[in-house]
């Protein structure tokens, strides 16, 4: 619904920094879908005040918050968004039922910007593996998961309905078979799996590399699309933004994999059906763009967009990553 997207002008937000906060600044918004987000350029330091969509639960932005805490206590090695309360001392104020948080905003250039190596793949792993190890001791707090059902890797069944929306008859064929093998022989083994609260979205968008170290991921953002579920969902995720239009997919994964596990062993069980889990993001990014092409057809780019994540399952499935 329009009045659950927020939609601050730059004068409300220079009024809400200067009330809340004792700050002002030079405002630049920032790409979000549902949320609205903009980086403050103050005199001392830089900022990101986010404004939340009101359809997640006052729990699920409570949770955000706990989890950023919760890491600068148990990952203090890596760089994530620190939180900066307002004037009353409180993480999260409330505006016309729209939830605001004001962030440190992380330096660096994000990973799809740089140049890939097996060093740099395997770093990717590394602090993905060292944020899976710090969620272990993290407990979420009742009725705080609010992600998009229809984005839940434990949840890609959802998205079933929606495969007659894919033109390309490939890719619709190979997705109808993959999701037949899901069913009979991936979804039972969930259950069994370690869960935890995950990212859920540690992307090529969202890791962040030092341009004096371009070997070294520096941080991790964007934690709106948190959610509880199979861990090992975040390696997966991590895999299948990460290897799209990559030539090499064995050396990339297996760096990726080799630095996860060196801080955070995966289990025989999560093994043996991680490039599944995989293929289902892949699923879930071609069928939601589908939709979105259906829902906005004068705007091309979005099928053409869906071509690396096509390309990348068939790969899948030619040089036997997965059977169907």
């Amino acid at each position: 619904m329009k009045d659950q997207v927020p939609d601050f002008n730059n004068q409300s937000i220079h009024g809400i920094l200067k009330k809340y906060y004792d700050t002002e600044g030079v405002i630049k918004r920032l790409v979000s879908f549902e949320d609205q987000n903009a980086r403050i350029s103050a005199k001392d330091k830089r900022y990101v005040l986010k404004i939340s969509n009101k359809k997640w639960s006052r729990n699920f932005v409570q949770m955000q918050t706990e989890v950023l805490d919760h890491l600068k206590k148990e990952a203090p090695e890596l760089s994530f968004p620190n939180i900066v309360n307002a004037n009353n001392g409180k993480s999260i104020i409330f505006i016309n039922g729209f939830a605001i948080r004001l962030l440190t905003y992380l330096e660096g250039d994000l990973l799809t910007n740089i140049r890939r190596t097996p060093e740099l793949y395997c770093d990717v792993g590394r602090f993905l593996g060292q944020f899976s190890q710090a969620m272990r001791s993290y407990s979420a707090p009742p009725n705080s998961d609010g992600s998009d059902k229809l984005w839940k890797l434990d949840e890609v069944l959802a998205c079933k309905e929606y495969l007659p929306e894919v033109i390309d008859e490939d890719a619709r064929d190979r997705i109808a078979r993959l999701f037949d093998v899901y069913e009979k022989d991936i979804a039972p083994k969930l259950p069994s799996l370690r869960k935890a609260v995950i990212h859920g979205d540690a992307n090529e968008q969202n890791f962040l590399i030092n341009p004096d170290d371009p070997k070294k991921i520096t941080g991790l953002i964007d934690f709106g699309e948190m959610q509880f579920g199979c861990q090992i969902n975040d390696l997966a995720i991590t895999l299948a933004y990460g290897l799209l239009g990559e030539s090499d997919i064995k050396m990339a994964s297996k760096a990726i994999i080799s630095g996860y596990e060196k801080e955070f062993p995966i289990e025989d069980k999560e093994r043996r059906i991680l490039y599944y889990l995989m293929a289902m993001r892949l699923v879930t990014n071609i069928i939601m763009t589908s939709l979105a092409a259906k829902q906005q057809p004068d705007n091309e780019y979005i099928l053409i967009s869906q071509g690396p994540a096509r390309a990348l399952l068939k790969r899948l499935e030619q040089e036997n990553y997965i059977q169907l």
